[in-house]
C-alpha cells in the first residue's frame, strides 16, 4: 500500500512536469511556472524540476528567482552540467560576464563533448570583449567632445569678442584641458553606472506590501476664526484699524 501510495506521488509530479513542459513549449510561462512550483512541494529534492522552473522564469526576465532555482539544482546535484548552464544563462542575461564564463567552464567540465556550451563560452567571451572595447571608447569619445567643445569656446570667444576672456596662451590651453578632463570624468561616470547596473537584474523583488499610514485620514486644519463679526471688521477695515 506504501509503495502504491509512492507511486501515484510520482506520478502526480511526473504529469505536473509534462504539464509545465508543454507550457514552456507554448510559450506560457506563467503557467508553466505553477505546474513546477506544485511539483516542487510535492518532490521537493527533484533537481529536474528547479531547472525547469529556472528557466520559465529566465523567460520572463525574473533573473533573482531564476537564479535561486539554478543554485538550487546545483546544490541537488552538483555533478549535473545543465545546472551550471542554467546558472550561467542567467549571469549572462545579467551582463555579468565574467561569472557566467566561470559557470559555463564549469559545466564543460562535466560534459566536455557538449558542443553548445562551447559555443556559449565563446559567445559570451566575445560579448564581454566588445563591453569592454565600448567602455574604453566611450571615455575617448567624451574626452574627445569635451577638448573640441574647449577649443571651439577658446576660438569663438578669441575671434568674436574685442576683449578676449581667455587672452593668454597658456588660459586658452588650460581651459580647452579642463573642459577635456570633464569629458574624461562623464565618460568614466558613464561606464560605472554602466558597470553598476550590471547584475542589477538580480536584486531580490521588492515586497508589495501596502503602507499602512496609506489609509489615514488627513488631519483638517480648523479655521481660525475672527473675534469680530462682519459688519465690526468692515468698519474696522475703513477706520485703518485692520
Amino acid at each position: 500500500m506504501e509503495e502504491n501510495k509512492k507511486n501515484n506521488a510520482t506520478l502526480s509530479v511526473e504529469e505536473l512536469k509534462v504539464k509545465g513542459n508543454e507550457c514552456v513549449k507554448d510559450g506560457k510561462y506563467i503557467e508553466a511556472v505553477l505546474h513546477y512550483t506544485q511539483a516542487i512541494k510535492m518532490d521537493p529534492n527533484n533537481y529536474l524540476l528547479y531547472s525547469n522552473r529556472s528557466f520559465a522564469f529566465l523567460k520572463l526576465d525574473q533573473h533573482y528567482l531564476s537564479l535561486q532555482d539554478a543554485n538550487e539544482t546545483v546544490r541537488l546535484q552538483p555533478q549535473w552540467a545543465k545546472g551550471y548552464f542554467r546558472r550561467a544563462e542567467v549571469e549572462a542575461a545579467s551582463e555579468l560576464y565574467d561569472e557566467a564564463i566561470i559557470s559555463y567552464t564549469r559545466a564543460l567540465q562535466l560534459d566536455p563533448q557538449n558542443v553548445k556550451l562551447m559555443e556559449s563560452i565563446k559567445n559570451i567571451s566575445d560579448m564581454q570583449k566588445k563591453k569592454i572595447k565600448y567602455s574604453q571608447n566611450i571615455i575617448w569619445i567624451c574626452t574627445c567632445v569635451g577638448l573640441i567643445f574647449g577649443i571651439g569656446i577658446v576660438v569663438l570667444d578669441y575671434s568674436l569678442t574685442a576683449n578676449p576672456t581667455l587672452s593668454h596662451p597658456f588660459s586658452m590651453v588650460a581651459f580647452a584641458l579642463a573642459l577635456a578632463g570633464m569629458g574624461w570624468a562623464i565618460g568614466k561616470s558613464v561606464n560605472l553606472m554602466s558597470s553598476w547596473s550590471a547584475g542589477k537584474s538580480l536584486q531580490p523583488p521588492e515586497d508589495l506590501g501596502v503602507n499602512e499610514n496609506s489609509n489615514e485620514k488627513e488631519t483638517a486644519v480648523p479655521e481660525k476664526k475672527s473675534k469680530y463679526s462682519k459688519a465690526q471688521a468692515r468698519q474696522r477695515y475703513k477706520q485703518g484699524k485692520l
